[in-house]
């Protein structure tokens, strides 16, 4: 069967700005968790997987060194590697160590960075159903019609790196950025997209 080789899954700039509308406008606590965790993911382009393994130990080694370390243990075939955090990133982080302490959970070194709740009888971590369960509301309270889950936001990272990079072969910059094994995971994002297609059939009609 042939498959298409276009790239989807990604937010266009103006689908991003919406986006962080709906839930950076809101004031409870709970919206201010998701404004959060969705500028790290898309400042870092980690998988979701792994920012629900991520810890306060980590978040706090991380602005200490500038650097988010993924630990085997909570990336994709337990390849670890680095991200270098830029300055949304980092304030990213501290947001989320502010706000779990507003919502009364202590410090405590291996608890979960992101917390599903207000302390209390479960005390637990948000599960990766539950990021993508937030990310359809706020998708939906956007008024977004595209299915965007939270790896969007690592696609989305991508493309904005293979447009704008000065490198000679921005492919090389996504490998790094993103944790690939190779470079030709990369080769996805320099398919044809949604605004080529657009733009392709208005020019020929």
């Amino acid at each position: 069967m042939y498959e298409r080789k276009v790239f989807e899954r990604y937010l266009r700039p103006d689908e991003e700005r919406r986006l962080f509308a709906a839930v950076g406008n809101r004031a409870e606590l709970l919206a201010q968790r998701d404004y959060a965790w969705m500028r790290l993911l898309r400042q870092t382009g980690i998988r979701v997987g792994s920012l629900a393994g991520l810890t306060v130990d980590d978040a706090r080694q991380a602005l200490r060194e500038q650097r988010l370390q993924i630990r085997g243990a909570i990336a994709k075939g337990e390849r670890g590697y680095v991200v270098h955090l830029n300055k949304k990133a980092v304030q990213a982080l501290r947001d989320l160590l502010r706000i779990r302490r507003e919502l009364g959970h202590p410090e405590i070194g291996d608890a979960p960075l992101v917390m599903s709740r207000k302390a209390g009888a479960t005390g637990k971590g948000m599960s990766v159903r539950a990021f993508q369960d937030r990310m359809q509301h706020w998708r939906q309270a956007a008024g977004l019609t595209v299915e965007a889950s939270p790896h969007w936001w690592r696609h989305t990272l991508a493309k904005r790196l293979v447009e704008r990079s000065t490198a000679k072969d921005p492919r090389t910059i996504v490998q790094h950025a993103l944790g690939h094994a190779s470079i030709v995971s990369g080769a996805v994002y320099t398919f044809p997209d949604r605004d080529d297609l657009q733009m392709a059939m208005e020019e020929a009609s």
